[in-house]
């Protein structure tokens, strides 16, 4: 029953007690959020591949990443760094670069073997790169279902996509200004897989919205080569008055809906 999962991850974040570190830690949202890519252990990797790392999941000091090495089968690769500013309110400020999404990019292709990340002198994780250069972009992330929960001061849409990606972006209506082709600009979120978690709950601070406020967001796809799959069209979060958690459809287009109504009507003659 996948539409039951948003909803569970906001029941299993609302019974989490406030005062309990520990479970503060366990909260579910970070099973969601992007960490890094290629993942540790990884074969096959394109040699077109880049190294991506979302700080708020991960937990890299930004000294340590000024000091980010890649180690090839024939030595050090070097590395051009991207940044993508995403929103992490409960530790944003703003002038802090640290709460972002790192992209570094090889300037030439990757050699077959095993690559080694290197941060702050520590062999921090490895993969193997054995495949051809990657240059298919992948699917636009298409929403299934929309699962929202309400509480008198906080609210938090949880988009359950009808498909897995590596990487997700979520960007805002105010705040989409994102280069693909660069790698640069802001987000409001780095997901990974099936679900994509926006609002403000006990885990979850990426919008400040409350009941009844309205927005709008869009996603997009890449995958480790740097691919993008393009702009999926702007989806309408309407955060709902009552309390409790509650799972929407996604609207569907007036012309959509239109063609649905002459085609019953055809049927009924």
């Amino acid at each position: 029953m996948p539409l039951a999962l948003p909803c569970l991850v906001a029941l299993a974040a609302s019974l989490a007690s406030p005062a309990d570190d520990g479970a503060r830690l366990s909260c579910s949202y970070s099973e969601f959020v992007l960490e890094r890519l290629p993942a540790p252990g990884a074969t096959d990797v394109p040699s077109n591949a880049r190294l991506w790392l979302n700080i708020p999941a991960f937990n890299y000091a930004h000294e340590g990443l000024d000091s980010l090495a890649l180690v090839g089968p024939d030595g050090p690769v070097e590395l051009v760094r991207g940044v993508v500013d995403t929103r992490w309110i409960f530790t944003e400020p703003e002038d802090k670069p640290i709460i972002d999404l790192w992209v570094y990019t090889p300037v030439e292709p990757l050699a077959p073997g095993l690559h080694e990340v290197v941060v702050a002198g520590n062999n921090d994780w490895s993969f193997t790169v054995g495949g051809p250069p990657d240059e298919v972009p992948p699917p636009v992330p298409v929403v299934d279902s929309i699962a929202y929960t309400t509480k008198p001061d906080e609210g938090s849409a949880h988009l359950h996509l009808k498909g897995s990606h590596d990487i997700v972006i979520l960007e805002q209506e105010d705040r989409a200004s994102l280069d693909p082709s660069t790698l640069s600009g802001q987000a409001v979120e780095v997901f990974t897989g099936d679900v994509v978690l926006f609002g403000h709950n006990l885990c979850l601070y990426n919008w400040g919205m409350k009941p009844g406020w309205h927005t709008r967001v869009r996603l997009s796809a890449f995958d480790v080569a740097g691919n993008h799959s393009g702009f999926g069209e702007w989806i309408d979060i309407d955060i709902p008055e009552r309390h409790g958690c509650s799972v929407a459809p996604v609207r569907t287009s007036a012309w959509l809906l239109l063609a649905l109504v002459l085609l019953g009507r055809r049927r009924r003659r």
